[in-house]
């Protein structure tokens, strides 16, 4: 679904591309989460917003949210569960919405230019995330070459690039799996260690994590806020923006939003890709 407005911002014109990515904690849940969202996204100024978490909404509702925030369209994954969502100034198009084999799913779309897959992976078991990633994957194979391709979402998975902080953590390790020994539905540990398989499909792929990028020898977690009760132990960093090389150069800017209003929005932080056109 889409809106059309007058007075559109002209793609060709524009000097870059900003785009938000954010799992909104299943839906902006109150007045006050969501007040602070849209004070959030009025600061920004984003052209694409990509969020997971859109719970409640209706494709119908979602596109009100959408003009709300003066953006005139949006796509919504589906109306069930935990969908993802798109909010854009720009056309959304050639609109692809992959559920089958998903515990959450992904939305695929061409907007000013470039190929978006905003998803969100299964939380509960790496072998499962993998499988989802193999399928997102065979659809990224499936773009014409040279594609500018940007992958974003919440990816539940560690990187190997972050590998140096969570290796030498043995407590963080020994938390999880006395968590999963309990717990038959959750399966994160790899043989004994830090699962980073999901992640790594891409970067085989060639595809380049934004932040990472920009942030070679850092470490920043982008879950979970104090939303959640902090333990540092379970601080990561599982939201990414993936690019194809067609657009590696032009990454002009990534980062987190972290201030006392998205301590309180969600338990994930916002990330914040700017790209030169």
């Amino acid at each position: 679904m889409a809106a059309y407005a007058s007075g559109k911002p002209d793609v060709k014109k524009s000097k870059s591309l900003k785009i938000l990515s954010y799992n909104i904690l299943e839906g902006l849940k109150d007045a006050e989460k969501k007040a602070l969202f849209v004070k959030l996204v009025d600061s920004l100024q984003a052209d694409v917003l990509t969020l997971q978490e859109c719970n409640h909404f209706t494709h119908e509702t979602f596109l009100k949210f959408a003009q709300e925030l003066s953006y005139p369209y949006a796509v919504l994954l589906k109306e069930r569960g935990y969908p993802t969502g798109i909010i854009s100034k720009y056309p959304i198009e050639h609109v692809q919405r992959i559920t089958e084999g998903f515990l959450h799913g992904y939305l695929s779309a061409e907007i000013a230019g470039c190929q978006f897959v905003n998803l969100h992976l299964n939380p509960f078991m790496y072998v499962k995330r993998n499988a989802e990633m193999e399928a997102v994957i065979r659809h990224l194979d499936q773009l014409p070459k040279n594609s500018k391709t940007i992958i974003m979402g919440d990816f539940n998975s560690l990187s190997p690039q972050d590998s140096s902080y969570y290796n030498p953590n043995k407590q963080k390790l020994d938390k999880l799996i006395a968590h999963e020994a309990t717990r038959a539905h959750i399966q994160n540990v790899n043989n004994g260690g830090f699962d980073y398989s999901v992640i790594s499909q891409l970067i085989n792929k060639g595809y380049t994590d934004a932040w990472k990028y920009k942030n070679k020898s850092r470490f920043e977690k982008s879950a979970p806020s104090p939303v959640v009760k902090h333990d540092p132990d379970n601080d990561v960093r599982i939201d990414y923006i993936w690019v194809s090389t067609p657009l590696k150069s032009k990454i002009k800017s990534v980062f987190m939003i972290k201030n006392k209003d998205t301590d309180i929005i969600s338990d994930h932080y916002p990330l914040v890709l700017v790209l030169k056109k």
